[in-house]
């Protein structure tokens, strides 16, 4: 069940006391502050990014379209940019009007080409109100399914003890070396030529 308005307001503030600074000061990893001057703090807006990408207006009509609860438009941009830089090619988006199926198969009907692929996933959407087991397992098939340069994005990780628990057992996985998280939501990325993990927290 989701979190009391008063509770996730207390959350969100543990959140920007904690959070690295939007500008990227004092962060070492030379990918999380990439990710900061290039995605978090660009300048293009969502015409100059769906103009540059045709893939991403496609995706973001596939995570409307399973989503129970709107993304502020901040973090629908957010995510177009990502996908501008990652420029996948296999896709997969589950939420609460689209879970993760009872045998945990991997969603991969909306890939670019509109064609079932397993391997290898590019990218992936993981949408709040799912059944917990199943979207644990699901996205660590997942995983196990995708390349360096793959990350998945985690809806409402701290909107509930559910997501909250995933978000934290999912970040341990062997295959995740580097994660971001802007309170709304958190990225994984797959980065195996990473040898430590790292995980951030960063004020968006």
């Amino acid at each position: 069940m989701r979190y009391a308005t008063p509770i996730i307001l207390q959350k969100y503030l543990q959140y920007h006391w904690v959070a690295a600074n939007s500008k990227g000061h004092g962060i070492h990893s030379p990918f999380a502050f990439k990710f900061i001057q290039e995605i978090l703090n660009a300048k293009s807006t969502m015409v100059e990014v769906e103009n540059s990408v045709p893939n991403v207006k496609k995706i973001l009509q596939e995570i409307e379209a399973v989503s129970s609860s709107s993304l502020k438009p901040k973090i629908i941009l957010l995510i177009a940019r990502l996908v501008q830089s990652l420029n996948p090619l296999t896709f997969s988006v589950t939420g609460k009007l689209k879970p993760f199926k009872a045998d945990s198969s991997i969603n991969t009907k909306v890939s670019i080409e509109l064609t079932e692929s397993v391997v290898p996933i590019d990218f992936a959407f993981i949408g709040y109100g799912q059944d917990e087991a199943k979207m644990l397992h699901g996205v660590n098939k997942l995983i196990d399914n995708m390349h360096s340069n793959s990350c998945i994005i985690l809806h409402g990780i701290h909107s509930d003890s559910t997501m909250e628990a995933g978000w934290n057992l999912l970040k341990k996985h062997s295959n995740i070396r580097l994660t971001i998280d802007v309170f709304s939501i958190g990225i994984l990325f797959c980065r195996k030529e990473q040898k430590e993990q790292e995980h951030f927290i960063i004020r968006y």
